[in-house]
């Protein structure tokens, strides 16, 4: 992968500097991400301690040392240089890195940039969605921190399959508008299932009555007086999470648990049972549902499993306090790890005058739009079969890029006016699957010439003749996106998997900000080269390379679609 082409190049010039007595401390190899036709990778100057010249660079051996050590490599070395801003450039070897680039992407096909499913178990469980937190009690409308919530799910659940979990959503129960934003979006949900929490409540309940973490009623109101609040004694069982957490050594701050975390009500004044204790007992029935699953299944990962929160700012306080009460509170506990995945609220946009209120009214107004859109550019004579699919896959692309084109952690602000679409963003999502319809149709052209004898068959790539691809943009397509996308799968999921931090690193913009940029390249290119040509044997060659390119990049772009839970169009 990109990543691991810096890492060997940097280990394998220290080991040549430093047989010159150089010091290495501050080397550094970078991959350029633009201007490739001077380089690929770079030491930038200033990285080395010392000025070396071109002369100097020749008497290294850096070149012969580097050819040597690559030449089995995806992206081998052809020559090392210098020019004026980098002590060394690396140049790689193009003619031999598209024919491993394209071959690869092309024998991966849909498992390109995906590891196998050998990891652990991992549910996602969406928390603003379920009807057993208050925030969701209205059963036909649907929020727009909702619809973000919906468009994350699909994205994170995606990326923990690619990176070798077995990844499931908790199967929590939904409002019916919910449901049918889930459906509108292209996800399945059992109408019929239903969940009953009461023998689940019932553990929590008497766990946290027996618990050494209880609190007496008068420890409470002495800590509510000092805190200003009402001193007053009430009859109600509360819990202290605060002493649970210092005592078991949780982190507690900066990507751990809210250092306000103190008292949870688990029966209230009325004696009524809490939000928190019912989310608990949904987290308890989690558990119970794994091991069950887990006792019942042979030859599959037994390492132990995770939950992910997918929570709103508004919602992680209350989330903090079911994850610890059920950890106080369940047994199962010991083989359970959970992460909070939060995301920020929805409001507008400054420049937006706001006609929408919910997710609906957002969802109708978007696929307004892309009627619009579809009818100016195919006129109302094309209104076939598949015409409500593809009105229905251009919004649900719009409304994923709108949503994904922000880090989850920050505030989104939707252009919820009603009308044309004038913002870049809300193009963005259409454009993608425009140009990956558009490859899939050269594609499909071509195939269509091959079965009427106009083309003879597509060579393999490693029998194609690459050094006719000359031209910078497929360089770029090649070395800056292509190669790049397994790195970026890795990179979006983050780390949080590998230390005791609560908070989910998630970097859920990535893929989609990779995909624009890589639409706009193609289209670019697209538009300035022809791909398709004569039949003639000496067109055949160029032909043949370019559109083993268009090939892989058609797979990349369809394998970052699904990637955000969207099907690419097979035509426009």
């Amino acid at each position: 992968m990109a990543a691991e082409v810096e890492e060997k190049l940097c280990v394998l010039l220290k080991a040549a500097l430093t047989e010159h007595n150089v010091d290495t401390k501050h080397v550094k190899v970078c991959r350029k991400v633009k201007d490739v036709k001077c380089g690929d990778y770079v030491v930038p100057r200033g990285a080395l301690d010392i000025d070396i010249d071109a002369e100097g660079l020749k008497s290294l051996h850096l070149q012969e040392k580097f050819q040597l050590e690559t030449t089995e490599d995806t992206l081998p070395v052809a020559t090392v240089t210098q020019d004026k801003y980098n002590s060394v450039v690396f140049h790689i070897d193009r003619k031999t890195a598209f024919r491993n680039i394209i071959h690869q992407v092309l024998s991966e096909g849909d498992e390109y940039g995906s590891v196998a499913q050998t990891g652990p178990r991992a549910i996602l469980n969406v928390v603003d969605l379920s009807t057993h937190n208050s925030s969701s009690q209205d059963g036909s409308s649907v929020s727009l921190t909702q619809l973000r919530a919906v468009v994350l799910m699909k994205h994170v659940l995606q990326l923990l399959t690619s990176n070798g979990y077995r990844a499931e959503v908790a199967n929590s129960p939904v409002s019916d508008g919910v449901r049918d934003l889930l459906e509108a979006l292209g996800v399945e949900r059992d109408r019929s299932a239903s969940l009953d929490l009461q023998q689940a409540s019932k553990d929590i309940l008497t766990s946290a009555k027996a618990s050494e973490w209880k609190e007496t009623q008068t420890a409470r109101a002495e800590s509510a007086a000092g805190d200003g609040s009402d001193s007053k004694s009430r009859d109600c069982l509360v819990v202290n999470v605060r002493r649970f957490a210092e005592a078991k050594g949780l982190p507690v701050g900066k990507n751990g648990f809210d250092k306000n975390l103190h008292f949870v009500d688990v029966i209230q004044d009325d004696g009524a049972v809490s939000d928190v204790v019912m989310e608990a007992a949904f987290l308890h029935h989690l558990q119970m549902e794994n091991e069950k699953s887990a006792s019942q299944s042979d030859g599959v990962s037994q390492l132990s499993p995770w939950c992910i929160h997918l929570v709103s700012q508004s919602a992680a306080f209350r989330q903090q306090q079911a994850h610890l009460l059920c950890q106080m509170c369940s047994p199962s506990q010991a083989h359970w790890k959970q992460r909070h995945l939060v995301f920020g609220t929805v409001g507008r946009r400054k420049s937006s005058t706001a006609s929408v209120i919910d997710a609906k009214e957002f969802f109708n107004m978007r696929h307004s739009q892309m009627t619009q859109a579809a009818m100016m550019k195919y006129g109302d004579h094309d209104q076939g079969p598949g015409w409500e699919d593809m009105i229905s896959g251009l919004t649900a692309a719009s409304i994923t890029f709108d949503i994904l084109g922000t880090a989850s952690p920050s505030q989104l602000q939707l252009d919820l006016s009603d009308g044309e679409m004038e913002g870049v963003d809300n193009r963005s999502g259409p454009f993608v699957m425009y140009n990956c319809a558009r490859l899939a149709t050269l594609i499909s052209t071509f195939e269509d010439g091959v079965r009427q004898a106009l083309y003879p068959e597509l060579p393999d790539p490693r029998e194609l003749d690459f050094t006719l691809l000359r031209e910078e943009e497929e360089w770029m397509l090649a070395f800056l996106y292509l190669n790049t996308f397994p790195k970026l799968v890795r990179e979006a999921f983050g780390t949080w998997q590998k230390d005791d931090r609560i908070a989910a690193d998630f970097h859920t913009h990535k893929v989609a900000h990779f995909l624009l940029n890589f639409a706009k390249v193609l289209s670019s290119y697209y538009s300035r080269y022809h791909v398709l040509g004569g039949s003639e044997p000496h067109l055949l060659p160029l032909m043949f390379a370019r559109l083993s390119l268009m090939k892989a990049a058609h797979q990349v772009l369809c394998n970052g679609l699904r990637l955000l839970g969207l099907q690419p169009f097979s035509q426009l």
